[in-house]
């Protein structure tokens, strides 16, 4: 059963996603618009095809990411770039970011991640670094 906070907290989640679902489809319609739109995709290894994933996924998919990394002991700053910026476009894309909150937001210290999409990803990335504790 759902508390009260937890009702206001989901209410006030979903709000923040829709702000930011639209502000970012403002800003790739006036990139079309200004005929940079493929250009600025290209940059961060995209392309048109993708931008309606990218807009109904673009909610907290980073900060999803950002936690795994830091609750896994994983410093993002020593991972390729390629491969974040896969992972995150994993997460992007990702059906189980309730599951994933759930997770994060959780006490248990359990390998609960099988759901994860970028597990594999996330262990080789552990396997390669010695753990920050943040």
């Amino acid at each position: 059963m759902m508390t009260l906070q937890g009702f206001w907290r989901t209410i006030s989640h979903r709000f923040d996603v829709g702000r930011k679902r639209r502000r970012l489809r403002r800003e790739l319609e006036q990139l079309a618009a200004m005929g940079s739109l493929d250009a600025v995709l290209a940059d961060v290894g995209l392309v048109r095809s993708q931008v309606e994933a990218l807009i109904a996924g673009c909610d907290d998919s980073r900060d999803l990411l950002d936690q795994m990394l830091a609750r896994l002991g994983i410093d993002a700053a020593q991972l390729p770039l390629d491969g974040l910026r896969d992972m995150t476009w994993t997460c992007t894309t990702c059906p189980n970011k309730r599951q994933c909150r759930e997770w994060l937001f959780s006490i248990e210290e359990t390998e609960g991640r099988a759901f994860c999409p970028n597990a594999a990803q996330l262990d080789h990335a552990l396997s390669k670094q010695r753990p920050v504790h943040a």
